[in-house]
């Protein structure tokens, strides 16, 4: 299975919890930290389909520096903002990059 390895930064902003994918820009909000991580995932898929559907794929993950795996494990170190919470998610491929 091929896949990319990408950061969720999490914040509070008043009442809902923003969420943004730090390599590919997507963002997004829910009323708990776990939705916002939830949506961003979600909006992050789309548009990775998108980018597929329009055949730009390769051009904007390698504009991005976002490495392309194959197995292995997912184990990379992200600094934390103190005002932030940072996961890691793994998106498989659905396409033969």
């Amino acid at each position: 299975m091929k896949y990319i390895i990408i950061t969720f930064e999490v914040s509070r902003e008043g009442d809902y919890y923003v969420s943004k994918c730090r390599e590919l820009g997507t963002a997004s909000s829910g009323s708990t930290e776990e939705e916002a991580i939830e949506r961003v995932l979600d909006a992050t898929e789309v548009y990775l389909n998108t980018l597929e559907d329009l055949g730009e794929w390769d051009q904007v993950l390698k504009e991005r520096g976002i490495r392309i795996h194959a197995g292995g494990s997912a184990s990379d170190k992200v600094m934390c903002p103190p005002y932030a919470s940072v996961h890691f998610g793994v998106i498989p491929l659905g396409i033969s990059a």
